[in-house]
Protein backbone atom coordinates (compact mmCIF):
# COMPACT_ATOMS: atom_id res chain seq x y z
CA UNK A 1 0.00 0.00 0.00
CA UNK A 2 1.10 3.47 -0.88
CA UNK A 3 0.31 4.96 2.52
CA UNK A 4 2.15 2.17 4.35
CA UNK A 5 5.25 2.73 2.20
CA UNK A 6 5.01 6.46 2.82
CA UNK A 7 4.70 6.06 6.57
CA UNK A 8 7.65 3.65 6.64
CA UNK A 9 9.73 6.17 4.66
CA UNK A 10 8.76 9.01 7.00
CA UNK A 11 9.51 6.97 10.13
CA UNK A 12 12.93 6.05 8.75
CA UNK A 13 13.89 9.49 7.42
CA UNK A 14 11.47 11.95 8.97
CA UNK A 15 14.03 13.70 11.12
CA UNK A 16 15.80 15.23 8.16
CA UNK A 17 14.42 17.93 5.90
CA UNK A 18 12.19 16.33 3.28
CA UNK A 19 10.46 17.69 0.20
CA UNK A 20 7.20 16.32 -1.10
CA UNK A 21 8.78 15.40 -4.42
CA UNK A 22 11.47 13.37 -2.67
CA UNK A 23 8.89 11.46 -0.63
CA UNK A 24 6.74 10.80 -3.70
CA UNK A 25 9.72 9.53 -5.71
CA UNK A 26 10.76 7.25 -2.85
CA UNK A 27 7.34 5.59 -2.75
CA UNK A 28 6.86 5.53 -6.52
CA UNK A 29 4.10 8.02 -7.22
CA UNK A 30 3.45 11.67 -8.05
CA UNK A 31 3.26 14.35 -5.35
CA UNK A 32 -0.37 15.15 -6.21
CA UNK A 33 -1.46 11.51 -6.05
CA UNK A 34 0.45 10.93 -2.83
CA UNK A 35 -1.07 13.91 -1.02
CA UNK A 36 -4.56 13.00 -2.17
CA UNK A 37 -4.36 9.34 -1.19
CA UNK A 38 -2.57 10.03 2.08
CA UNK A 39 -5.17 12.55 3.23
CA UNK A 40 -8.05 10.28 2.21
CA UNK A 41 -6.62 7.24 4.01
CA UNK A 42 -5.10 8.87 7.11
CA UNK A 43 -7.51 11.76 7.53
CA UNK A 44 -4.71 14.31 7.85
CA UNK A 45 -2.46 15.99 5.30
CA UNK A 46 0.95 14.39 4.76
CA UNK A 47 2.76 17.45 6.11
CA UNK A 48 0.72 17.44 9.31
CA UNK A 49 1.44 13.74 9.79
CA UNK A 50 5.17 14.43 9.42
CA UNK A 51 5.03 17.29 11.93
CA UNK A 52 3.13 15.09 14.39
CA UNK A 53 5.75 12.37 13.96
CA UNK A 54 8.55 14.84 14.66
CA UNK A 55 6.74 16.24 17.69
CA UNK A 56 6.21 12.76 19.12
CA UNK A 57 9.95 12.19 18.85
CA UNK A 58 10.50 15.54 20.56
CA UNK A 59 8.52 14.37 23.59
CA UNK A 60 10.93 11.48 23.99
CA UNK A 61 14.08 13.54 23.42
CA UNK A 62 13.25 16.73 25.34
CA UNK A 63 14.17 15.46 28.81
CA UNK A 64 17.59 14.38 27.52
CA UNK A 65 18.67 17.40 25.49
CA UNK A 66 20.58 20.49 26.52
CA UNK A 67 19.91 22.54 23.39
CA UNK A 68 16.41 23.08 22.10
CA UNK A 69 17.77 24.66 18.93
CA UNK A 70 19.92 21.60 18.22
CA UNK A 71 16.98 19.30 18.91
CA UNK A 72 14.75 21.31 16.58
CA UNK A 73 17.24 20.95 13.74
CA UNK A 74 17.89 17.28 14.52
CA UNK A 75 14.16 16.59 14.26
CA UNK A 76 13.94 18.25 10.86
CA UNK A 77 12.40 21.58 11.83
CA UNK A 78 13.76 24.59 9.96
CA UNK A 79 14.41 26.58 13.14
CA UNK A 80 13.96 26.68 16.89
CA UNK A 81 11.04 29.11 16.50
CA UNK A 82 9.26 26.83 14.00
CA UNK A 83 9.71 23.91 16.40
CA UNK A 84 8.45 25.93 19.38
CA UNK A 85 5.39 27.19 17.51
CA UNK A 86 4.46 23.69 16.31
CA UNK A 87 5.04 22.25 19.79
CA UNK A 88 2.90 24.93 21.44
CA UNK A 89 0.10 24.40 18.91
CA UNK A 90 0.13 20.65 19.53
CA UNK A 91 0.69 20.46 23.29
CA UNK A 92 -0.33 23.83 24.71
CA UNK A 93 3.07 24.87 26.04
CA UNK A 94 6.57 25.54 24.82
CA UNK A 95 9.25 22.85 24.62
CA UNK A 96 11.15 24.61 27.42
CA UNK A 97 8.08 24.50 29.66
CA UNK A 98 7.50 20.85 28.86
CA UNK A 99 11.11 20.02 29.66
CA UNK A 100 10.72 21.63 33.09
CA UNK A 101 7.31 20.06 33.81
CA UNK A 102 6.24 17.29 31.39
CA UNK A 103 3.09 16.69 33.40
CA UNK A 104 2.10 20.36 33.07
CA UNK A 105 1.31 20.46 29.35
CA UNK A 106 -2.26 19.86 28.34
CA UNK A 107 -2.60 17.97 25.08
CA UNK A 108 -5.03 19.54 22.64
Amino acid sequence: RLVDRTKAFLHARGTRPLRLGEIARAVGTSPAHLTSVFRRVEGVPLHRYLVQLRLARALVELPHTDSLAALALALGFSSHSHFSAAFRAAYGCTPASYRRRPEGCASR
